[in-house]
């Protein structure tokens, strides 16, 4: 029986990958609306490490003193910015103004000595002005880096003009007095860093009593799966269709007259297209890792298995579909209305309706569409693990007994 099954799987599946028009639909549609919406919102995901922002910017460092090292190891510490150090301003400049970065910034000779001196001192930034948001984060970045040095400078300055009002301060040796002043910086300094730790008055932000904490959406973990899922119940009218059409034919009936039991038939063209949702998944998941750095979760075997009771719901109801209409073109044309029904319903794009609550929200948990992409999200968005992947497993596969036991009650064999 399972061999017969195959050979009927081979051959339906032989028959779709012959049919440019439906590969372009299953495969090439998705993929270009999913990759695009991809790269339209992508960076919307940039809480997640795999999508984080870098921003390349230009350092061009004349300064000696431990000032300017102190801003320049500043900005190679923020992650969101990639420093390449360079020698000349003029060429951080023609780099800038060649699109290469779209900053540069340059800090000054006498940085660390006017610092010193409680003079004011300025850093100069050189922004591409066709890149003026990354460049104002570079701008915003360098701020904050520099506010932290102009504390650290005004207290050592500080504690110099208060030390220097002692009698004979200014004949003793200068070892001595960079000693005395580092000394006192330091305690000064790790009273303010203590502070900052433990401050009089703290803020602290929490979610309204009782309600769930939303995380940061990522397109990227939604528009995938949701196309994913919403092309693949696009199966529905072909599988419908051509098994009206092998009945009207004629080879259906070749079929049930040999000695092959009709239940490796049946089994054999839901099998053929459970292979064609695999490699949907393939595909677009694929790109979505490779072009997007989309997260495939930690758990691969609630991936697999969401994968197969997807694929045996979209194929299931094919056959009821199948069983319920009198034409191949009436089931193709009711399995396109019904695939756009489904795709809206479940929340594949526009909103995720499965999320709302009142009417919408329930009418969107009765479709298959509506479990399959959320239990895609949590598992590439929330890192589900199979315990709880297990209820959308569940659902799917209820639909998919019940679509099938309906489609054999209704199915016609002659």
């Amino acid at each position: 029986m399972i061999r017969n099954s195959l050979a009927v799987a081979w051959k339906d599946l032989l028959i779709v990958l012959k049919d440019k028009g439906a590969l372009a639909v299953y495969f090439l549609m998705p993929l270009l609306f999913a990759s695009m919406l991809g790269m339209a919102f992508g960076n919307a995901g940039a809480g997640s490490e795999e999508n984080k922002i870098e921003i390349a910017v230009l350092l061009v460092n004349q300064d000696r003193g431990a000032y300017g090292q102190m801003l320049a190891d500043g900005l190679k510490g923020a992650e969101v910015l990639v420093v390449e150090e360079l020698s000349d301003a003029f060429v951080a400049d023609q780099r800038v103004a060649g699109g290469d970065a779209p900053a540069a910034l340059v800090i000054p000779a006498e940085f660390s000595t006017k610092i010193d001196a409680g003079e004011p001192v300025e850093v100069t930034i050189v922004k591409d002005p066709t890149q003026q948001e990354a460049a104002n984060i570079v701008a915003g970045i360098t701020n904050q880096a520099m506010a932290e040095i102009g504390m650290l400078g005004e207290l050592r300055y500080g504690i110099h003009a208060v030390l220097a009002q002692r009698p004979d301060y200014d004949q003793a040796p200068p070892e001595l007095v960079q000693a005395i002043e580092a000394q006192t910086l330091g305690v000064l300094w790790t009273q303010v860093q203590q502070m900052r730790q433990s401050p009089v008055i703290a803020v602290k932000d929490e979610a309204v009593s009782g309600a769930e904490e939303v995380q940061p959406w990522d397109p990227i973990t939604w528009y995938i799966p949701g196309f994913t899922v919403a092309f693949a119940f696009f199966l529905v009218g072909t599988v419908a269709s051509t098994l009206l059409q092998e009945k009207e034919e004629g080879t259906f009936r070749r079929l049930i007259s040999s000695p092959m039991p009709r239940g490796s038939i049946i089994g054999g063209k839901m099998l053929a297209y459970v292979i064609v949702v695999f490699l949907q998944v393939i595909v677009l998941f694929g790109v979505g890792y490779a072009l997007f750095k989309m997260s495939l979760g930690k758990s691969p075997l609630a991936l697999l298995l969401l994968t197969v009771a997807l694929a045996l719901a979209s194929s299931s109801l094919g056959m009821l579909l199948g069983a319920l209409c009198r034409s191949s073109k009436q089931a193709d044309r009711l399995g396109m209305v019904l695939g756009m029904i489904l795709m809206a319903l479940g929340g594949c794009v526009g909103f995720p309706l499965f999320r709302s609550e009142g009417f919408m929200g329930t009418l969107s948990r009765l479709t298959p569409n509506a479990w399959g992409v959320e239990g895609y999200m949590g598992l590439l968005g929330d890192n589900w693990t199979l315990v709880q992947t297990l209820p959308n497993i569940l659902v799917l596969l209820g639909f998919a007994v019940v679509f099938f036991a309906v489609a054999l009650w209704r199915f016609k064999f002659e």
